[in-house]
């Protein structure tokens, strides 16, 4: 079940307090940098600071999540429905949010039991910490093109793109914001870094990013209408029966899991339209290393199509690629042992990234190789006589 949105709510929208101890925080490191922005909930302009939880130094803010309700199936009541769409909501802080009069549906305020249906607006305020100014930081940067309007990186694995609410710096726009300021000789400089698409932290690979509001609005306007090129590589369990394929599907967030994406009947009425081409570049005893083109950008596309057809990404701990989901063979413990060794996040890296430049309209088109981990997981493959 979806909901629209105009901005991230952050990942400590639980109604003023932090989320539960018990969870692992690098899972909640990965949520909170995964999700796509346009799946969680618009966040109104009319944020203000207020004075956090007793004994929180830092400063908080109210927010209002607003969540256009889609098409449902029977009449979900709003708490089950907040529990699921909030991150790290639990049903007592959204029953207390509720009783407080903090939710209304349509306007007005309502019960725990309200039945939502389609065309409902709900609305809940938060508190949350308040958004820090991005600091400028000294990074080693691989740019494989840069000039005055735009600058193209391979981010490595384990790199944040953007500071979220719960981890504000050691991301990609703070190195680049350093990088930036140390070109224009002024270290103050107010300027931001035009982030016009995004990877997955823990995938590797290219990443362009604008340097003038121009480039952005131009360079943002091609992935919209997604005339540029995007092609990944993925190591995955299994071989494929066909040698290449093109998967059209919706992807919508899960019924189950808010952090998980699932696939729906193409072009229905859940979820958004995704599609994705694959072939087979080279194959092993139980694994292949794939090259996927995306035609759509949805989060977590390719992870979780590579899934629905049966093959989940080595490394990928939410879609089945750190047990092998559906593969069962002799040597599969010591693949899982010495391959996740090797690489110990998913095996998916953007090889490829392609564009019209947003000033001289010439078509670019850059490659960066398979990094260092993925190679390594190659090599221990191809050496094997199983």
């Amino acid at each position: 079940m979806t909901a629209k949105t105009a901005a991230d709510p952050g990942p400590e929208s639980g109604f003023g307090s932090e989320p539960d101890q018990n969870l692992n925080d690098e899972l909640l490191e990965i949520l909170d940098e995964e999700l796509e922005l346009d799946e969680e909930g618009e966040v109104s302009d009319g944020s203000s600071a207020v004075t956090g939880p007793a004994g929180d130094p830092r400063t908080f803010e109210l927010a209002t999540l607003v969540f256009e309700i889609p098409r449902i199936s029977g009449r979900q009541r709003v708490d089950a429905f907040l529990t699921t769409a909030v991150k790290y909501a639990t049903r007592n802080r959204v029953q207390k949010a509720i009783a407080e009069g903090r939710v209304t549906v349509n306007g007005r305020k309502v019960k725990n039991s309200y039945g939502l249906l389609q065309g409902d607006r709900l609305e809940i305020t938060i508190l949350r910490p308040a958004p820090e100014a991005m600091q400028a930081e000294p990074m080693d940067l691989d740019i494989r093109f840069e000039d005055e309007s735009l600058v193209v990186v391979n981010k490595p694995a384990g790199l944040a793109v953007h500071p979220t609410y719960r981890h504000w710096s050691g991301t990609l726009a703070n190195g680049l914001l350093h990088h930036f300021r140390v070109q224009a000789g002024d270290m103050q400089a107010p300027f931001k870094p035009g982030l016009i698409h995004r990877l997955d932290k823990f995938t590797s690979g290219l990443i362009v990013v604008g340097k003038t509001d121009l480039a952005k609005k131009k360079l943002s306007r091609q992935f919209a209408e997604r005339s540029t090129r995007k092609v990944y590589q993925a190591l995955v369990w299994g071989v494929p029966k066909q040698p290449a394929g093109l998967l059209e599907t919706n992807l919508g967030i899960s019924r189950h899991s808010r952090m998980v994406m699932d696939v729906y009947p193409y072009q229905g009425k859940i979820g958004k339209e995704a599609r994705t081409a694959w072939k087979t570049i080279e194959c092993f005893e139980h694994f292949a290393l794939l090259e996927v083109e995306l035609f759509t950008g949805r989060t977590h596309q390719i992870r979780a199509h590579l899934r629905h057809l049966g093959h989940p990404i080595l490394g990928d701990f939410i879609y089945g690629g750190v047990d092998g989901e559906g593969h069962q063979f002799e040597a599969k413990a010591r693949c899982q042992s010495e391959l996740l060794a090797l690489i110990p996040r998913q095996a998916l890296h953007a090889a490829r990234l392609g564009f019209t430049h947003p000033l001289s309209r010439q078509w670019l088109e850059f490659e960066a190789p398979l990094p260092a981990d993925i190679q390594a997981a190659l090599a221990w493959l191809r050496q094997q006589s199983w």
